[in-house]
């Protein structure tokens, strides 16, 4: 029994000290207990206590040894353990319960961790892939950076804060102490410290500067490089300074410069080209026209790039007036080169025009692709001019050719008939009835002659027999005469000191009679003509046939109907008319003397307001006139003559009228039997003091051939040309062919008369 006493004292010590072990336990818990299982918790551990004090009590009692209240704690414990194992059961319970809850939280949140991890892992993946893509980007970047092109990383304060190998092989490099390099040491230029620093530029604003970089090497070399910087920004976008690439452009600028000097050389070659060249794109623009075409279109090369051609090269048929198409169409869809259509005219910006000749030709490729168009074209109106003019010439020449031949019959009849009636009318002396009508009759024969002169000028023996003339004089006498009894005025502007000409007064005479006739019958209801004269000096170019030099200007204006612009290039052919009594002989008359006088005429014309005629004649350097030996009075004299013709009635009236003057009169048909007749007179000696030679002798000698063969015999000969027609210079020129005199058929007493009057008499001896 001591046994079991002690040993319950000792199992329940064990307890008491389990107990102690547990609320300490419970204790150290308590801080830890979730908030809803506190209460319960801190109750268990009152139980522990309680339990405790029990296990005391009870160990108390059995050492007292007072055994009656052993009962009341056993119960009381007793009762506290069921309590106690209840408590457990309701905790362990809810403990089961938050167990489950935890579980399921558990489980979710393994779920959540499970995902969290794949996330993880993924974005692990991702940054992986990331790093990776960095490195390659580095990399990318870094032989980009590092390429054969040069690139420069600068701050803004000119600081070189990278820089690749090609920039360094190309400009000096770092600083061997690791300093930094400014760019303004390592390329200087013409921009440093300047506002067109690219730094300064980028500050500024600016998105991207470009700019021209010049490198000499070593070797002279020059080395040519375009400078492209951009702004360089931080993380924060915030400008730190500039990024520069150099690109090598020397290959390019020697391209450009050989290009551009090609280009120059063109310009130099378009620009000294006599024609006009205008090229276009496909769609006929002009891209480019030389300074000949400026002048001939009447547009500057501004304004005329970019439009359409048939805005600047206007043209159209000279007969019809109606527009013409440009050959570019037709160049393009032939793909070779077209000549423009005759008689083509170009008008200009300001509406002047002028005949052109042009060819239109494509431009190709290396490829033979057609590129665009070139035209180039040339103003032909002064060849066309001077055409015309050789035209009328050609026709003057034809029908002068028939006029000389007619001339030279006609005036040897005129010769026969002028000489007789002299004859006659000194037979019937002067005052009688005869008289009167010989005196009609030789004017009738004037009149003829009047013809016939008309006639020889188409003729070259129509050559004027020059001498000086006041202008002024011919001119007043000449209108005076042409409008007697006409009730058209007249009026003159001469301008003073008006120079002299050289001319042949009778032609010119003539000339301006007929333009006062043409006048005057384009008035038939009268009117004033204008004869106006002044001196002038032509420049080069400003007359087409005419050299520049000194010429008189004499105008002629009406006041009638004018003349059609169709007719215009007409009016001086020969036979052109369009009067119903015309001959057409008129204007192609003054046309022939004004140009075997080395001088122009020109007419302007509008239809209802008049016609003008200008003239233009060589000044001549002498101001004193020609003394006028026009005398009335028959000069008688004596000695021996020898007349020279082919005509029979010729040599007889002229033999009637120099016996008639007193002279001893032989007879030759041709130069030979005139040589002959002269030798016989010189080998009897009774030479002949006089020679009248008879300038064209059909089929036989004339007197060209004749004064050379004479002038062998007898130097001092004293001889006559004498000719109704001529096909040489001879009747103007005939000092220089060796005659003293001119005798122009058909001729008069009084006329031969003056003429031996005027030339000294052989000396005797």
């Amino acid at each position: 029994m001591v046994i079991l006493h002690y040993l319950s004292i000792f199992l329940v010590c064990i307890g008491a000290l389990i107990m102690i072990f547990a609320i300490r336990t419970s204790l150290q818990m308590n801080k830890t207990v979730t908030p809803e299982f506190r209460g319960k918790w801190s109750l268990v551990t009152r139980f522990m206590v309680f339990f405790l004090v029990g296990y005391c009590a009870f160990i108390a009692v059995k050492l007292t040894g007072i055994d009656h209240f052993l009962e009341l704690i056993t119960s009381l414990v007793f009762l506290c353990g069921a309590l106690f194992v209840l408590l457990i059961i309701n905790l362990s319970r809810e403990t089961i319960d938050q167990l489950d809850r935890n579980r399921t939280l558990i489980a979710s949140v393994n779920e959540n961790l499970h995902e969290t991890s794949r996330d993880l892992e993924k974005k692990i993946k991702e940054r992986i892939q990331t790093e990776k893509e960095l490195r390659q980007s580095k990399t990318i970047i870094e032989n980009i950076f590092n390429s054969s092109i040069p690139i420069c990383i600068t701050n803004i304060n000119y600081e070189i804060i990278k820089a690749n190998d090609a920039y360094y092989a190309l400009f000096d490099g770092p600083h061997a102490d690791g300093g930094k390099m400014l760019c303004y040491d390592s390329r200087p230029g013409a921009t440093c410290h300047t506002e067109r620093c690219p730094i300064k530029q980028i500050v500024a604003g600016k998105d991207q500067v470009v700019a021209d970089c010049l490198k000499i090497d070593e070797s002279g070399k020059k080395n040519y490089f375009i400078i492209t910087a951009k702004p360089f920004r931080n993380a924060e976008n915030e400008l730190i300074g500039i990024v520069e690439s150099f690109q090598n452009i020397t290959l390019r600028k020697i391209a450009e410069d050989s290009l551009a000097m090609e280009k120059e050389r063109l310009a130099i070659t378009l620009q000294s080209i006599g024609d006009g060249v205008i090229t276009t794109d496909l769609k006929g623009n002009i891209q480019l026209l030389n300074r000949v075409a400026e002048d001939l279109t009447g547009w500057s090369y501004k304004e005329a790039v970019g439009q359409p051609l048939e805005e600047v090269f206007h043209i159209v048929d000279y007969a019809t007036r109606k527009q013409r198409e440009t050959p570019v169409s037709e160049v393009i869809a032939k793909g070779q080169t077209v000549n423009i259509i005759p008689g083509t005219v170009l008008i200009a910006r300001d509406g002047w025009e002028r005949f052109i000749a042009d060819s239109a030709a494509p431009i190709l490729s290396s490829k033979n692709k057609i590129l665009g168009v070139v035209l180039v074209f040339r103003d032909i109106s002064e060849k066309r001019k001077m055409e015309s003019e050789i035209t009328k010439l050609d026709k003057l020449r034809s029908i002068g050719l028939l006029a000389g031949g007619i001339a030279h019959d006609f005036n040897n009849l005129l010769a026969a008939i002028l000489g007789n009636i002299s004859l006659a009318r000194i037979t019937a002396g002067s005052g009688s009835v005869v008289d009167e009508r010989l005196v009609k009759a030789e004017k009738a024969v004037m009149k003829a002659k009047g013809l016939t002169q008309q006639l020889l000028t188409f003729a070259k023996g129509g050559a004027p027999v020059k001498k000086i003339i006041s202008i002024e004089e011919l001119l007043r006498e000449s209108v005076i005469f042409a409008l007697r009894g006409s009730n058209t005025k007249y009026q003159f502007e001469i301008k003073p000191d008006l120079r002299y000409v050289e001319a042949d007064g009778g032609q010119i005479s003539q000339a301006v009679n007929n333009l006062i006739i043409n006048a005057d019958q384009a008035m038939p209801t009268g009117g004033t003509i204008t004869i106006a004269a002044e001196n002038c000096t032509l420049r080069p170019h400003n007359i087409v046939s005419l050299p520049p030099g000194d010429y008189v200007k004499v105008a002629i204006r009406d006041q009638g109907a004018g003349i059609a612009e169709k007719y215009l290039p007409l009016i001086f052919d020969p036979y052109f008319t369009t009067k119903e009594a015309g001959s057409g002989l008129g204007l192609a008359t003054v046309y022939s003397i004004i140009n075997r006088h080395g001088g122009a005429i020109e007419v302007s014309s509008r239809e209802n307001i008049g016609t003008t005629f200008t003239m233009y004649l060589p000044a001549s350097a002498q101001q004193t006139a020609s003394e006028n030996h026009e005398q009335k009075a028959i000069h008688k004299g004596s000695g021996n003559i020898l007349v020279m013709d082919d005509d029979q009635d010729v040599r007889e009236v002229a033999g009637m009228m120099l016996t008639e003057l007193g002279y001893a009169v032989a007879f030759a048909r041709d130069g030979q039997e005139a040589v002959r007749l002269y030798q016989e007179a010189m080998r009897d000696r009774h030479p002949f003091d006089y020679v009248i030679l008879d300038l064209t002798i059909p089929g036989g000698m004339g007197g060209e051939e004749t004064i050379k063969e004479l002038r062998k015999i007898d130097p001092e000969i004293k001889a006559i040309v004498s000719s109704g027609y001529s096909s040489s210079p001879i009747m103007a020129n005939f000092r220089e062919y060796g005659f003293t005199a001119v005798a122009v058929k058909p001729y008069n007493i009084v006329e031969l008369s003056r003429i031996f009057h005027d030339i000294p008499k052989r000396t005797e001896g």
